[in-house]
């Protein structure tokens, strides 16, 4: 049975772990320690990504993953959470990490739940990623050949427990360098070609924000320049686009390079681009079983099952073009990546419940 006050105390003890992405160690240490203490079988790799089994109580049964990610958004730490009326919050001066320390707490809480019921389950494989946050780049690392799971569940959304994760879309970063040609700007400013003006006309230019229904895209950084009195000969902007659909990814990324081709063109300046596809597209259906196994699993708690469409990638992109099919559930989570950031207690609880459920009609 999902004990309510160990699964909060598990979760308010990782949030108060410091661990941006990029700095998992010590809540890495303090993961497998709690595996391994719950009987799983540790593997970490150099990256810090771990991996705990359970062999099968039954005597039948395919491996099943249970995943989430142990790194927090941003630079935040001093993580002090605090509980008000049934909801968890941090302190108002920084995000909370129930993205998604939350998922993490919810595993670890079933596993415990499972075995002290001494319920019959499948082999379980729990893998809990690093740097996430950072573009999947923990789940990217880890050598999918070691894992035994062509399936599993993702705890990684936020909103309402009916919610299933069914689909995301791939992303394109680009990261641009515009050159221009350097002068004084006062004395010959006319000898000038202004990168940043270069960047900025092409910014203008080109669409931004939702596109679509499926597709969006934002320029997030620039940088260049080093003083007022000098024209500025260099720019780099960093930016992205996603969509769910191949070809519509495709051409807003075309329309976003040829903004700064058009700008640089008129200016005289020059472009180049570096190009990366960060993750590709995935779609599951409600035939697939993950999904129909959730949906099934909603309905016998009484709630309707929401199949949605994300905006945003998950570790499951990356496990989706190995063939692990993951279905990503909601802890509940809310205001993610902000300092509002909270987590209702009933929402967590009700997770691992339905992760339970789950795993013993398998």
């Amino acid at each position: 049975m999902i004990n309510e006050s160990r699964l909060v105390q598990t979760f308010l003890d990782l949030v108060v772990i410091d661990s941006p992405a990029g700095q998992e160690r010590e809540v890495a240490d303090e993961l497998a320690r709690r595996f391994t203490a719950l009987g799983g079988e540790v593997v970490r790799d150099e990256h810090h990504n771990l991996i705990a089994r359970w062999p099968a109580t039954r005597s039948q049964g395919d491996w099943l993953m249970l995943s989430a990610h142990m790194d927090t958004v941003g630079t935040d730490v001093g993580i002090k959470p605090q509980i008000r009326d049934g909801v968890i919050y941090s302190d108002g001066t920084t995000i909370l990490g129930s993205d998604d320390k939350s998922g993490v707490a919810v595993i670890l809480e079933v596993i415990e739940s499972l075995r002290e019921d001494g319920a019959a389950h499948p082999p379980l494989e729990a893998v809990i990623s690093v740097s996430e946050e950072l573009g999947l780049v923990g789940a990217k690392l880890l050598d999918k050949s070691q894992l035994r799971s062509r399936r599993g569940y993702i705890l990684d959304a936020g909103g309402p427990l009916s919610n299933i994760v069914v689909s995301a879309p791939s992303q394109d970063r680009l990261l641009v360098t515009v050159h221009g040609r350097k002068a004084h700007a006062g004395a010959e400013p006319e000898k000038g070609i202004n990168a940043i003006r270069v960047a900025s006309e092409a910014i203008a230019a080109m669409p931004l924000g939702r596109i679509d229904e499926e597709t969006t895209a934002n320029i997030g950084v620039i940088h260049g320049g080093t003083a007022t009195n000098i024209i500025p000969d260099e720019v780099e902007v960093r930016g992205e686009a996603r969509s769910r659909n191949t070809e519509k990814l495709a051409k807003q990324t075309a329309a976003m390079i040829a903004a700064f081709d058009a700008a640089a063109e008129r200016h005289a300046a020059r472009v180049q681009v570096k190009l990366e596809r960060s993750y590709n597209a995935y779609a599951l259906t409600a035939e697939t079983p993950v999904v129909a196994q959730a949906m099934a699993a909603l309905g016998a708690l009484g709630l309707t099952p929401v199949l949605k469409a994300s905006g945003g990638g998950a570790d499951s992109n990356i496990y989706a073009e190995h063939g692990i099919h993951c279905a990503v559930l909601s802890t509940g989570m809310r205001e993610v990546h902000t300092s509002n950031e909270q987590i209702a207690i009933a929402d967590m609880v009700a997770c691992a419940r339905l992760l339970q459920s789950i795993i013993e009609k398998l």
